[in-house]
Order: C-alpha cells, then structure tokens, then sequence
C-alpha cells in the first residue's frame, strides 16, 4: 500500500464491506469465482463499492474483489466479503466506478516513452515551420556547450506544409548537431551539420527500403526515411544509463496513473534488457513487462542478436521476460513505404525493409529471419503495414512452423496488420496467428490518409471486427510514444471508428465494448502466453487492477476517454491513486502535444516500431 493511497478510500475497516447490496446481473455468491470459506484467510485488499468487469468470456459482473498475496481472492457481491474481511484487511472505495483487470498494453517502446519527452527532447509538434525553427533557435540558444546535441521529436508531414530541411534549421542551429524525429519514428530531419558529420552527400546510395530526400539540384534535403535514418544514428550520442533508468521510472508512473499494469516493448535491445532485469532483480519494476528482442534488418544481424542473448536470471518471469524477437518487415502507409499489393494513389508500392539487392532476396530473408527465430523457440511480432509484407509475413509463419507448429504454441503475431485480406485473416485463425492492432493510432488519423490510400482501405484500416468474426485473436497496442498508451480513446476508435476530427473511417469494422476490452486485457495475456494467470479479475488471477471513474457501460462512447482512472492496482499494491480534486484528464500534461482537431498529435504521440533501436543510439 503505497502512502499516496487517499485514507478516506483505505483504511475504512471491515464495516464498509457488509452494507453492499445486490444489483442485477453481478456475480452471486457461491458461483466459480466466490472464495469457498473461512479456510482462505482474509484478504489484504477488497476493491468496493464499483461495477466490476470480471472480463472473463462470459463477460461477467461483481461489485467487489478480495486480494490476497497479490492474487484475487474472491470476486462477487460486495455483501459476500465480509468473510474475507478481517483487523488488517484495507479496503479501496472504488466510488461507483467501473473496476477492471489492468491494462495490458500489447505494444508499447516503454524507454522510449520516457525519453521522447524534456530534457531529452524538445517538442517539434508545431503547425508551422516557422514555429519549429524557433524551437529549435531556443533551444540552441538554452544548450550548454556551443557544439552540443540537439534532439527533438514529433514533426508532423502532413501537419505542416512540407518536412523540415536543413535549411530550414540551418541559420538557427549555429554548430550544434540537430535531429528532429517525426512523430512516427519513420522519418528524421537533420542539419547540415550532421549531414557532414555522418558523410551524406548528393551520391550518399540509401539502404534497402531507405529513402534520402533531395532538391531540385539532387542535393540531399536533410529528411531520411525508413532505414535511411540509420546513416546518422550511429553518430548520435547514446543516452547514459542513468538517463535512461530515470527515463523509464517516470514512463512507468505514466503508465500507471492510465491504468496500465503490463506492457510488451518490442525490438529491444541488449543493454535496455540489462536494465530492465537489474530493476527486477531489485523489486523496482512496478510493471509487468513482455520482451521481444531487436532483430536488425536480415539473417546475420538477428543470429548475432540470438548468439550474444543470455536468458534472464534471478528475475520473476511474471515481471520481466523475454518471449521473442520482433522483425521490422516494411514500413508505413503515411509515407507509402509500407509494401502493398495495389500501388498507391500515386502508383508507388513501398518495399520491405529486410536486407536484400531485389525484393526476391528480401522477401527470401524476411522468411529465413522466422525460420531462425522458429528454430529457437521464440515468438515473433513482425511490423507488418502493407497488405503484400502481411500476406509474406503470415506465409513466412505457417511455412517455418511446420506440421508441429500447434505443439510449439509459438503464438507468433503481425504488429499493425492494417490491411489483411480475407484470406491471410483465415490463415491466421487456423494457425494461432494474432494481429496487433492500434486504435489510438486510427483516432489521430481518421481519414487523413484517404488522399494516399483511397477510399476502400481507408474505411478497412485496422480491421477489428473482420479479424475478430473470422477467429483471429486482436490485441490492441498504442504503439507510445507514437501515440499516448490511452487505452480508453483506443477503446472509443473501436467502438465508434472516429478520428479526431470527428470523421468516421469504416462504419463496418466497428466493435461491441465487451471486445474492445478484451483486446487490453483477456487476448494481450493470451499474446503474452500469460492467460492462465492474467488478464481476468477470476480467483485466482494476477490481481492487477484498474479503477476508472464512472460506468463504462453506460457512459455516451464519444466521452470515453474523458473518464479518469482513479487506481491502478499491480500483484494487489496500490501503486497509483488520482488526487482528490483533481480535474478529468486522461491523460498527464507533461505528454500533451497538440490540440484535438484535424489530425494533430495528442498525448506525446509518435512512431514507430524502429524507437527502441533509435534510442539506444
């Protein structure tokens, strides 16, 4: 019980649990879920006073939960505690509030997350490129050496009129180093002084599915994207480890203060592994938090990935584990970069951005890096956005998985998977293969992309309700720092397909609430192969809570993500409790960029799946 817990909802005693009274429809006394008598001791913790989702699949309700040794203990009707109520048993008021198992964020670049923000970066989320340029003037002017780094992220394309370039920075950034990431990860603008620093001239040859902006003259504008962006990241100087610990601790309070109690962080890498298992090891990890290694971009770079991986020692595989790799496959449909089937309104394709001089040994690599990755025994998350890299990454599965591959329960899924046929969808389904979606990310682009996508495909993004009616198993995942880890909004884009500026992209793919939880909760433990002991709030089950303040069954959808979480519980400790008097936000300040119309940032949002490599320099 942590010291910020308000002692008006705890420390209430054993009265304030027998004067529940019975609602329709809410679990009744003696069923699965009740304990079964006075030989189970008392609870630790009873959450009261709430409408509780058991989210089971039955999609059951309660009005309390008991907790003991951080597991649930029992889950019923709030008059049914009182058995497990005793001197020491604490007690959480959840006000009328709906209580939920917590949030399982299934994709998410957790170090990133801390590090996408002051003093790591500055903001360049503006409308203008004027107003960028004087944040950048600003911040060269406030740094502390005449030739020290500058780092900014969250430019967006087609919020401004056109990219950043060097010369726009240029007459601002006197000797200092510049590199302003887009909100996606997907593209970065430098200075000419990192152009020369990292040896970028008009004869600079990009890498496979790198692209290298240049003028009119053929000089290179100092706007890299997709795999292009590794030319100047390893002259970057890395965040220090303490940067970087403290990074993730105040990513880790964000977290919780939105519910969120376990999160898989994709691509990372060995020395962000490192810290993350030293903060186990030490009882400082208050998250739950599912690996995939970084597999670099072919067959060698992943077996040197998997030749220099030593498995985690002396860490709760329930706090930290490492479950596979995650295999950076193409890129993304904002800058037609992901590989499609039918070219783009301007006739472009996009390509993989696997290791490879044709797409023929690319796609061959891309399915050598599975077959690896299979024969190790890991899961696999690919970044799949095209429709023609999600057909070769769902092939690339069934064929290295092999007759045995249900034995196996390798679970592997496609990150993103915006636009997967009918037919890969089935292939899915029968072979265990999940799909990653993200509707925090559909609600910042809404129907932004039809110019570049067309009308068909921009009412299909994000498929949820194809892929649930055809079997598939949905998790959804907000991507942060892409996008703020709001699950509530994501929950809302699900149910209604709305964007920020109030435009509907694909009536026909909306979901019921029931499954859009589901997708944060119940499916994400399935991903993580953890369904047997998180995910729901049965007895038995992790007892990792969140408390939302208000109904969410009956609350208007279009004002879900207005609905404060006011507790989050983690292995049964409070670990985050909304200040009394606090106004609604769903979000902390610290990551608001940008306002709530047109397609503009909310929340920090960024990209992509390249972050956790980006940061690691």
């Amino acid at each position: 019980m942590t010291p910020e817990m308000d002692r008006r909802q705890v420390l209430r005693g054993a009265a304030a649990v027998t004067a529940g009274t019975a609602a329709t429809g809410m679990l009744p006394a003696g069923t699965a879920h009740a304990g079964t008598g006075h030989g189970d001791g008392n609870a630790d913790l009873i959450i009261d006073n709430g409408r509780v989702l058991v989210l089971d699949g039955h999609f059951r309700k309660a009005e309390a939960v008991a907790i003991r040794d951080g597991r649930v203990l029992a889950v019923g009707r709030s008059r049914d505690m009182r058995r497990y109520t005793g001197s020491r048993t604490k007690v959480l008021d959840a006000g009328g509030g709906t209580v939920l198992p917590g949030i399982n964020d299934s994709h998410l670049h957790l170090a990133s997350q801390g590090l996408s923000v002051a003093p790591f970066n500055i903001n360049v989320d503006t409308a203008t490129i004027e107003q960028l340029v004087a944040v950048v003037r600003a911040a060269a002017e406030a740094a502390p050496a005449p030739d020290s780094w500058i780092r900014g992220r969250g430019w967006q394309e087609l919020r401004l009129p056109r990219p950043p370039v060097a010369a726009d920075i240029d007459p601002v950034s006197g000797n200092h180093p510049v590199i302003l990431n887009d909100f996606s990860g997907h593209a970065t603008s430098v200075n000419t002084v990192v152009l020369r620093k990292a040896g970028i001239t008009r004869n600079t040859v990009p890498p496979p599915g790198g692209v290298i902006d240049k003028d009119a003259n053929g000089e290179p504008t100092g706007v890299l994207r997709e795999t292009a962006q590794g030319l100047v990241r390893n002259i970057v100087p890395s965040f220090s480890r303490e940067e970087r610990a403290q990074a993730i601790d105040a990513a880790v309070k964000v977290l919780h203060s939105l519910g969120v109690t376990s999160a898989t962080e994709p691509g990372i890498d060995g020395s962000t592994l490192d810290i993350y298992a030293e903060k186990a090891r030490a009882g400082a990890l208050p998250l739950r938090l599912t690996a995939l290694l970084g597999s670099g971009s072919g067959p060698q770079s992943l077996r040197s990935v998997l030749d220099a991986y030593q498995p985690l020692r002396g860490v709760d595989p329930h706090v930290l584990c490492v479950a596979g790799v995650k295999v950076f496959a193409d890129g993304i449909p904002r800058f037609r970069t992901a590989w499609m089937n039918k070219p783009y309104l301007n006739g472009a394709n996009g390509s993989l951005t696997i290791d490879g001089a044709s797409p023929a040994e690319q796609l061959a690599n891309l399915h050598e890096m599975i077959k690896i990755a299979v024969q190790a025994g890991f899961q696999v998350g690919t970044h799949s956005c095209g429709d023609a890299t999600t057909d070769a990454v769902v092939a690339g599965y069934v064929k290295a998985g092999g007759a045995h591959w249900h034995r196996a329960d390798l679970r592997h899924y496609v990150i993103h998977c915006n636009f997967p046929s009918a037919r890969t969808l089935r292939t899915m389904a029968r072979h265990d293969i999940g799909a990653n979606l993200n509707a925090e990310i559909l609600y910042l682009q809404g129907r932004v992309l039809e110019s570049i996508i067309g009308k068909e495909l921009t009412e299909y993004q994000w498929p949820y309700r194809s892929a649930i009616q055809a079997g598939v198993k949905v998790t959804s995942g907000s991507d942060a720092p892409v996008v703020a880890p709001n699950w509530l909004r994501g929950v809302m884009t699900a149910l209604l397909r709305e964007g920020a500026d109030g435009s509907v992209a694909g009536k026909a793919e909306r979901i019921a609430l029931p499954d859009a939880l589901a997708t944060y909760t119940r499916t994400a433990a399935w991903q993580d192969h953890a369904e047997r002991w998180k995910g729901t709030l049965e007895r038995g089950m992790a007892a990792d809570v969140c408390v939302v303040g208000g109904d969410l069954l009956t609350r208007d959808p279009h004002a879900l993500d207005e609905m404060p979480v006011t507790a989050t519980v983690v292995a049964g400790r409070v670990v985050y409790e909304r200040p009394s008097g606090a106004r609604t936000a769903a979000v902390p300040a610290a990551f608001v960029q940008g306002g709530r119309t047109g397609h503009t940032c909310q929340a920090g949002e960024r990209c992509c799946c390249q972050l956790s490599e980006e940061i690691s320099g």
